[in-house]
C-alpha cells in the first residue's frame, strides 16, 4: 500500500511538471492532468486488488490520446497550410512532422547516404528528426515495444475499435504465427523499397493513418491509387478487423515500426514472463493478446514468455486465471525470474518491504510507461481539449447573455 502511495505521489509531481506547469496552468491542462492522475491512481490500486485489472485504464488513455492527437495535429495543419494536404512548399522546405513509423525506413538510407530521406527538419520543430530519434532511443532501452501499447499516437484507434463488439467474430489464433511472419517480411520489404526509392515507401503508399493526419493531394493517378489504399487500409485494418477479431490487426501485421520495435525490444529492461509450472494451457492469454504474440505453440512448447511481438500491454496477465504471467526484469529471465516474493527473501523490516515492493518489475514498468504517456500527451491533449471546449464555452457564455 505504501509503495503505491509513493508512486502515486511521484506521478502527481510528474503530471504537475510536464502537463500543468509546462502549459502555464491553463484550465485544459489542469483538467487533463487531473484525468491522468485519476487514471494512474485507479490503475495502481486496481492492480493491488487483482493483478492485470488495471489494463482497462491503459486502454482508456490510449484511445482518448489517439483521437486527441489527431484533433490537435489536424488543427496545426490547418493553421500552417490551410488544409490536411501536403504542400510542395512544405516538402521542399522539409517542414513535415517526423513520424516514429518512419524510423525503420530512414535508418538504412541514413547509414548509406548520410542523409534523412524524410522531408522533416533535423531540429527546431516540435516533431523534428533528432527529438523523435531521442525519444525512440530512450523508449527502446526502457519500455521497448511497450511504446505500441502505451504511447503510440495511433494505436488507440485500433484499441478503441477492438472493444466495441462483445464477441469475437473472427478467430485469428490459428494464424498468429503467420501474422507475425508477415509483419517481419513486410518490414524487410519496406526497408528495402525505401532504400531503393530513397523515400519512405510505407508513408507514401500504405499508412492508413493518412486519413486522420496529413496526405498528399490527389492530383494524379498514382496519388488517387495511394488515397484508395489509405482509405481501404484504415477502414479494413483499423476499424473493421479490430471489431471482428478484437485484435490490433494493423499493429500486428502491417506497421513497420511495430515489427522493428519487436527486434530491438531485447534491449529494454522489462519483459513478460510465463510461469510454465503454473500455466494450465487454457489459452485464455493467447485469446486476450491483441498483438498475436501468444499462440498454441508458445504454450505447448513451454517457452516461458510470449513471442517476439509482445507489446507488454498486460492483457494476458489479466486473462490468466492461474496468475502464471507477470512483468519481469529482462536480466532475471534466464535466472528463473525474481524470487523477491518468496518467504526466504522477504525483508524483515517494514522499510525493506516497501523498497522491495517499489522495485517490483510490474510497478516500475507501469510507472515508466505511464510517464512516457504523460509526457507525450501533455501538449497535444491540452490543445485538443481547448479546441473541443472553446466553442462550447462560447456558446454557453453567449446563451447566458
Amino acid at each position: 500500500m505504501i509503495s503505491s502511495i509513493i508512486l502515486s505521489f511521484l506521478m502527481f509531481f510528474t503530471i504537475l511538471i510536464f502537463v500543468v506547469f509546462s502549459n502555464g496552468f491553463a484550465p485544459a491542462a489542469i483538467v487533463w492532468g487531473a484525468f491522468l492522475f485519476f487514471l494512474y491512481v485507479r490503475m495502481t490500486f486496481s492492480e493491488r486488488k487483482r493483478t492485470g485489472s488495471g489494463t482497462i485504464y491503459r486502454r482508456i488513455f490510449q484511445t482518448i490520446f489517439a483521437v486527441g492527437f489527431c484533433i490537435a495535429f489536424i488543427s496545426d495543419l490547418y493553421a500552417e497550410r490551410g488544409s490536411m494536404a501536403i504542400t510542395n512548399q512544405a516538402m521542399s522546405n522539409s517542414e513535415l512532422p517526423f513520424c516514429h513509423i518512419a524510423i525503420p525506413q530512414v535508418l538504412i538510407p541514413l547509414l548509406i547516404t548520410k542523409s534523412i530521406i524524410f522531408p522533416a527538419r533535423i531540429t527546431g520543430h516540435y516533431a523534428a528528426v533528432a527529438s523523435m530519434f531521442l525519444i525512440w532511443l530512450i523508449c527502446t532501452i526502457t519500455i521497448g515495444r511497450g511504446w505500441c501499447s502505451w504511447v503510440c499516437f495511433y494505436g488507440g484507434w485500433e484499441d478503441g475499435f477492438s472493444r466495441i463488439g462483445k464477441k469475437r467474430r473472427i478467430n485469428l489464433l490459428p494464424k498468429n504465427k503467420e501474422i507475425r511472419e508477415f509483419s517481419f517480411a513486410f518490414l524487410f520489404f519496406i526497408a528495402l523499397a525505401s532504400l531503393c526509392e530513397l523515400a519512405c515507401v510505407y508513408c507514401e503508399w500504405f499508412c492508413p493513418f493518412k486519413l486522420v493526419t496529413e496526405y498528399s493531394p490527389v492530383n494524379s493517378i498514382p496519388s488517387l491509387i495511394a488515397t484508395i489504399l489509405f482509405v481501404g487500409l484504415f477502414v479494413g485494418l483499423v476499424i473493421v478487423l479490430p471489431i471482428l477479431t478484437k485484435k490490433r490487426t494493423q499493429c500486428s501485421a502491417l506497421c513497420p515500426f511495430g515489427a522493428f520495435a519487436s527486434l530491438t525490444d531485447r534491449l529494454s529492461f522489462f519483459a513478460i514472463k510465463i510461469d510454465t509450472d503454473k500455466c494450465a494451457g487454457c489459452m485464455k492469454c493467447a485469446t486476450a493478446c491483441p498483438f498475436c504474440a501468444i499462440d498454441i505453440k508458445t504454450i505447448q512448447d513451454k517457452k516461458g514468455r510470449p513471442e517476439l511481438t509482445c507489446a507488454k500491454c498486460g492483457e494476458c496477465i489479466g486473462a490468466c486465471p492461474n496468475k502464471a504471467i507477470s512483468y519481469e526484469f529482462r536480466f532475471n529471465l534466464k535466472k528463473g525470474g525474481c524470487n523477491c516474493g518468496s518467504k526466504s527473501s522477504a525483508p524483515k523490516t517494514k522499510f525493506g518491504r516497501v523498497i522491495q515492493e517499489l522495485l517490483q518489475p510490474a510497478q516500475l514498468f507501469r510507472y515508466a510507461a505511464f510517464t512516457f504517456s504523460v509526457i507525450m500527451s501533455s501538449g497535444f491533449m491540452v490543445k485538443a481539449l481547448n479546441l473541443i471546449f472553446s466553442p462550447l464555452a462560447a456558446i454557453i457564455s453567449g446563451g447566458a447573455k
